[in-house]
This record gives C-alpha cells, sequence and structure tokens, in this order.
C-alpha cells in the first residue's frame, strides 16, 4: 500500500531518505571505483560524464551550504 508524504511517520520518512541517499552514493562510490580501478590499464581514464556532472553539482550544493536540514524540510513540507 502506498502511502502520501503526509501519512509517512517521521521514522518511515526518513528510512526513505536514507535508503535513497545510500542507493544514490552506492552508485557513486562504484563509478569512482571503476574510474580509479581502470586508471592503470587506461592512461585517459575519465569518470563517466553523468558522474563528473553530479559530483561537481554535489560539491558546489555544499560549499554554497544549499542543504537543507531536517527539520528545515520537515517545515517546508508541512510536518
Amino acid at each position: 500500500m502506498e502511502k502520501t508524504l503526509v501519512e509517512l511517520s517521521t521514522e518511515e520518512f526518513e528510512e526513505i531518505v536514507e535508503r535513497t541517499i545510500d542507493k544514490r552514493l552506492q552508485v557513486w562510490l562504484a563509478q569512482l571505483m571503476d574510474a580509479l580501478l581502470s586508471l592503470p590499464e587506461e592512461d585517459n581514464a575519465e569518470l563517466q560524464p553523468e558522474f563528473a556532472a553530479s559530483l561537481r553539482l554535489s560539491l558546489e550544493q555544499a560549499r554554497s551550504s544549499e542543504g537543507v536540514d531536517l527539520k528545515s524540510f520537515r517545515t517546508q513540507v508541512g510536518r
């Protein structure tokens, strides 16, 4: 049974956010490791363009403090 955001408990919402972040980080780590491990075999090895763009965006957001803490996010969504 699917629930709307309003119907989720705090714990359920946090679990979904954590799972989503974990999955995204796993993909990034796998791509990074693939790029790093292939460097000795390929002199011109580069990060996959999508990964490089995501990494640059994440770094820019972190530097400019664009992140939102959980309490602020809850306030924004009316919880």
